[in-house]
């Protein structure tokens, strides 16, 4: 529920009740009340001249990609001017949230706050209420003269912050409590003066030591009789839980809320850490937050964080999918937005950042790439491929593979070696140098034995048999030469006689 006053005369109008059952009473029958179906109420035309009953089947019906507009005659100016930008914000807060709410989503827009009060009797007690949401119907109701003095950020914020209500009861099944809801819904809006009094606010009661405790979120009671209090403080909690942590894990109590008991159990299961343990450490934040964090929103600029620590780590596929993400969801922001200049500035460092993504997913298809080489003893690819490598990650600055990269060179560069060995044992068997040549094969083969590489082993054992035989072989020839050599020297003795001399 949104108010234009930050419920100041709301928190007066609760407190003027008799007994504290009354005032549940008052917040329970201004919560159940507006799920009716609206009765004939009354409009208003342009120049502020009261205008007959509107019936329920007078209202006008303008209907955009996602919502279908309702608004009474005399308003259709009004009525395009929300249909300008109700889209856009509704596919902004699917992309935040990863979900998308089903469809069409009522907008009704109150032509007064007389018939917004015939369908909510008690809101003229409770005046300067701007909006509120209905998840079970499906609808966002806003007030138009509440609006009147609203700037255009501010009025598309109320459409942000009631369409995010619906959004985060859908994920929790309707079981997030009032403070996280009111916190959330707080925390997706766009910059605007207001909360700079919101901070002022909450330093005030911090130093009174009027905050309330985290178990208060449970009861809307306490919530909404406070709600100058609780709901800057319920967004500073909210703004603690994603910007120490991330928006990711603050989703995922969003989804166990549906499944806990309560949110202290969705809590523990979503950040690992007791509930009092965070409570206590957001209090040792909120001081900085108090003097400037609060400018600071991690959907506003987009939270690169996750995406850097995972560049860190060296998970450059995972970067690159948080990263592409990142980068869709800040190209829908309009030029115009409030938010553009600061989201221009993350946009281009987070496309520097795919880019270096990309780049390391380069580098390790490269040292993968060199493993399978050596793999299939490609040596000489192999070592192109760790020394492209090591370029990539030097690059990167990234010396994680150096090790690996330093082992794959190593095992490249043996490969080579014992390659070269064979070369020049066959140079040396063509020249005969046969025990030389014997030497370089052996050699060959212990390096191949090194390398787990069997198939050039073989054959450096193989040639080195060849030599072997070649050896035996040319000793054959020779013993045989030989042998001929004394027979022909017996056989000239014994029949070739020298002549006898005169």
């Amino acid at each position: 529920m949104r108010s234009s006053q930050e419920f100041p005369r709301f928190s007066a109008a609760l407190t003027r009740c008799i007994c504290p059952s009354c005032g549940l009473l008052l917040v329970l029958l201004l919560f159940l009340l507006p799920f009716f179906r609206p009765s004939p109420v009354a409009a208003q035309d342009e120049g502020g001249s009261e205008a007959p009953p509107v019936r329920s089947e007078d209202w006008r019906e303008r209907t955009t990609a996602h919502f279908i507009i309702l608004y009474a005659a005399g308003y259709e100016a009004t009525a395009e001017q929300y249909a300008g930008f109700v889209d856009r914000i509704y596919e902004e807060v699917a992309t935040i949230f990863a979900h998308q709410t089903s469809t069409p989503i009522t907008l009704r827009l109150y032509p007064t706050e007389e018939s917004y009060a015939a369908v909510n009797p008690l809101a003229p007690d409770l005046p300067g209420i701007v909006a509120h949401a209905d998840f079970r119907r499906r609808e966002v109701a806003v007030i138009l003269p509440v609006t009147a003095q609203q700037t255009p950020t501010e009025v598309q914020n109320n459409v942000r912050h009631e369409l995010t209500h619906i959004v985060a009861a859908d994920l929790s099944g309707n079981r997030l409590n009032t403070g996280f809801q009111e916190g959330i819904a707080q925390y997706v809006e766009e910059y605007t003066p207001v909360l700079e009094r919101k901070v002022a606010t909450l330093s005030r009661a911090r130093e009174q030591g009027t905050l309330l405790a985290w178990d208060d979120f449970d009861d809307r009671d306490k919530v909404y009789g406070k709600a100058d209090v609780s709901y800057p403080q319920t967004l500073s909690v909210v703004a603690f839980l994603i910007q120490q942590y991330d928006f990711a894990a603050f989703r995922d109590f969003l989804t166990l809320s549906a499944q806990s008991s309560g949110y202290r159990s969705a809590l523990e299961q979503a950040y690992g850490k007791s509930p009092a343990d965070l409570e206590a450490a957001w209090r040792r934040w909120l001081p900085a937050y108090l003097d400037e964090d609060y400018r600071h929103n991690a959907l506003v600029s987009y939270d690169l964080s996750k995406a850097r620590q995972l560049l860190d780590l060296g998970r450059y596929a995972e970067a690159q999918t948080e990263l592409e993400q990142a980068i869709d969801w800040l190209q829908t922001e309009e030029p115009s937005s409030a938010r553009s200049e600061q989201s221009a500035a993350t946009l281009a460092e987070a496309q520097q950042l795919l880019e270096r993504s990309k780049a390391g997913q380069q580098a390790e298809n490269l040292a993968i790439e060199a493993r399978t080489a050596l793999q299939h003893a490609e040596y000489a690819r192999a070592s192109q491929l760790v020394a492209l490598a090591r370029a990539a990650y030097t690059t990167l600055g990234d010396t994680r593979q150096d090790a690996i990269l330093a082992a794959y060179a190593e095992r490249a560069g043996r490969g080579l070696r014992a390659q070269e060995y064979l070369v020049q044992a066959d140079d040396m068997a063509r020249n005969l140098k046969l025990p030389e040549a014997r030497t370089a094969s052996d050699a060959a083969a212990a390096e191949f034995a090194v390398l787990g590489d069997q198939v050039r082993m073989d054959q450096a054992l193989s040639f080195r048999r060849s030599l072997d035989n070649r050896q035996q072989l040319i000793g054959t020839v020779l013993v045989a030469l030989g042998i001929m050599g004394v027979l022909f020297s017996l056989w000239g003795r014994w029949f070739l006689r020298e002549e006898e001399a005169w």
